[in-house]
């Protein structure tokens, strides 16, 4: 179980991983991602010209997240969790009591409800030393690609453990290894009908049927297990149940979303194409580059990703591959067209970094990443790439696949038409006999 099947397998263990990160800090990646995204855009825009910086209005300082809570001269900007409270909320709804801010017009119902669901989560803020994020004067870029997560995988060695003959494969001596590390003891093993059950959800998602419980009952010989891993994995039910962990990671819609909600233009044919991948167990990089540049892939024989074709229709299947950039949220007739088009690419490249890099690269579009080793630049340069490429509808059947196709439908149609009609007038014939009466 190799290629594009063993890394969604790994996935796990990402989300693990990500998930004991969060753990650790105030705030979760989500919370986090919304302030970037939504409140610190509008913050630099409308609030750092008096409000940041070395000499600040009314004392408020709003570069940092313990300068906002502190306030200015007449209290604390924002009180975290009450929208009722702090004076930023006040000021922004133009409150006639009170300040009204910022002076040059008031903000849209829209930003305000922003800030107002930012207080509500807590007022989350990246954590930063010391208490404000005044311009920095450039990162080490060598000093966080040092980081762990940025090196290249080694092989690990296989640990020892005292009960070698519980193992039945190397990953079983890494989970007994840390079990023993634990003073933990594993549970003995499950019983075979039970283990049937487990492995066609995990694989198919879908239950065995009680034939095919009864068959691997019965199957005492040597190898029955893998025999039925390997019998499940070339089942065409597989892709369709590990391809939704991918098209959940790329955000597969088949609508924009927003008011309007208006489909997308057959997504469908990019479902499929994962899940024929999965079936077909194609190389990961094959897969990756498929979708970052399936359309500019040569067509050579040998090492290394290339156009690939589909032998029995003839299908170039690599160019399906590139329509998962254009699965996101598109607003219909947008008031400001070039702030929706950098909302267009912000979207895509934030599912490309997170999905393929696991970073959270749409954090540079307002500022250098403030953890990664990622720039500014290094956004924009992305974002230029997807402005460069244009979106259009293309031919990816040969000619020949679409001509069968039609005359297949063609006499579909000959062969309907008598038994639609046929009744069409058994449920036409008894009203035409009540008008005669």
């Amino acid at each position: 179980m190799n290629g594009l099947r063993l890394f969604l397998c790994s996935l796990t263990l990402l989300a693990t991983t990500s998930v004991a990160w969060c753990a650790e800090n105030e705030f979760s990646a989500e919370q986090l991602e919304y302030f970037e995204k939504q409140v610190r855009p509008l913050l630099v825009e409308h609030c750092f010209e008096c409000h940041a910086g070395e000499k600040v209005k009314g004392g408020l300082s709003l570069q940092s997240r313990a300068a906002t809570l502190k306030g200015g001269d007449t209290g604390p900007a924002v009180v975290p969790g009450d929208v009722k409270s702090g004076e930023l909320l006040s000021a922004l709804e133009y409150d006639p009591l009170g300040y009204q801010m910022p002076p040059a017009g008031k903000l849209s119902g829209k930003q305000i409800a922003v800030f107002r669901r930012w207080v509500e989560m807590g007022a989350p803020w990246p954590h930063e030393e010391g208490e404000a994020a005044v311009a920095h004067e450039g990162i080490n870029l060598k000093e966080r690609a040092a980081h762990w997560s940025f090196q290249p995988l080694l092989r690990t060695e296989v640990p020892s453990v005292t009960q070698p003959e519980w193992c039945r494969t190397p990953v079983d001596q890494f989970l007994r290894h840390r079990l023993e590390l634990a003073g933990l003891t594993p549970n003995g093993s499950t019983d075979k009908q039970t283990w049937v059950r487990r492995v066609y959800f995990d694989v198919l998602g879908l239950p065995p049927t009680p034939e095919q419980i009864q068959s691997f009952l019965d199957d005492d010989l040597p190898g029955a297990e893998e025999r039925l891993i390997d019998e499940l994995l070339a089942n065409p039910h597989f892709g369709e149940r590990w391809g939704r962990h991918w098209l959940d990671l790329v955000r597969y819609a088949e609508s924009r979303g927003h008011e309007f909600d208006y489909n997308v233009a057959n997504p469908w044919h990019y479902r499929d194409y994962v899940i024929r991948a999965l079936n077909d167990d194609i190389p990961y990089d094959q897969f990756v580059s498929e979708h970052v540049a399936g359309d500019m892939l040569p067509e050579l024989e040998g090492e290394g990703p290339q156009l690939r074709i589909d032998p029995a229709t003839g299908r170039n299947e690599s160019i399906i591959g590139t329509g998962f950039w254009l699965l996101g949220e598109w607003v219909h007739s947008p008031v400001d067209i070039r702030q929706e088009e950098s909302d267009r690419f912000d979207n895509m490249i934030d599912v490309y970094s997170k999905t393929f890099l696991g970073l959270t690269v749409a954090c540079a579009r307002c500022h250098d990443h403030k953890f990664d080793p990622i720039l500014q630049k290094d956004f924009y340069a992305l974002q230029g790439f997807l402005q460069s490429s244009s979106y259009r509808q293309v031919r990816f059947e040969t000619m020949q696949q679409e001509e069968r196709i039609a005359s297949e439908l063609q006499q579909l149609r000959k062969e309907a038409a008598p038994v639609l009609m046929r009744n069409y007038a058994e449920l036409v014939e008894p009203t035409a006999n009540d008008v005669d009466k």
